[in-house]
């Protein structure tokens, strides 16, 4: 099953989040600094962030969070913003001899600023997903995304720790 991690770490980028033992949620920027940005992209892109593609990591990541609460309402998105930012990442049709002894046609991607790389990740990604498995963490106070990757298809919460638990302890002194 094909998922969306760049995706949904772009769509939660500076959304608030309240860690364990704190009573606020707290929004930070990972775009602020090359080096925080690098720390949330590096599994992504394998290399560091320059300070200079800041500013399109930024657009990148508005965009993201649009098609993806786009998406988690069910509606369709344009994706000509997407498209947009994709565009500066070239790619070329090489033909290679395969380990299997054949032939195979290979694309291979150019580097170019991080913006557009992810962005073109993001293409593939929305290109190979289940939209109805991507979704909004069900309880109220979070709204982060996820991709749905269980077998049944039910996941509500983005992660168990800290929102399935604190859900189920909501309902719990509720009663």
């Amino acid at each position: 099953m094909i998922d969306a991690p760049v995706l949904v770490a772009l769509a939660n980028a500076g959304r608030p989040r309240r860690p364990l033992g704190a009573r606020q949620a707290v929004a930070e920027d990972p775009f602020e600094r090359a080096e925080s940005a690098t720390r949330m992209l590096k599994p992504f892109l394998g290399r560091s962030v320059d300070a200079g593609e800041l500013d399109g990591l930024r657009r990148l990541a508005r965009e993201a969070g649009r098609l993806a609460s786009s998406v988690a309402d069910g509606t369709t998105p344009s994706p000509r913003g997407l498209n947009r930012l994709a565009a500066e990442c070239t790619g070329r049709i090489q033909l290679r001899s395969s380990p299997a002894g054949g032939l195979e046609a290979v694309m291979l991607w150019e580097a170019g600023p991080a913006g557009a790389v992810l962005a073109r990740r993001i293409v593939e990604e929305l290109g190979g997903i289940e939209p109805r498995r991507l979704r909004r963490c069900a309880r109220p106070e979070c709204g982060l995304f996820f991709y749905d990757s269980t077998r049944s298809g039910t996941q509500r919460w983005h992660s168990e720790v800290p929102c399935g638990w604190r859900e189920r302890q909501r309902r719990r002194r509720a009663q």
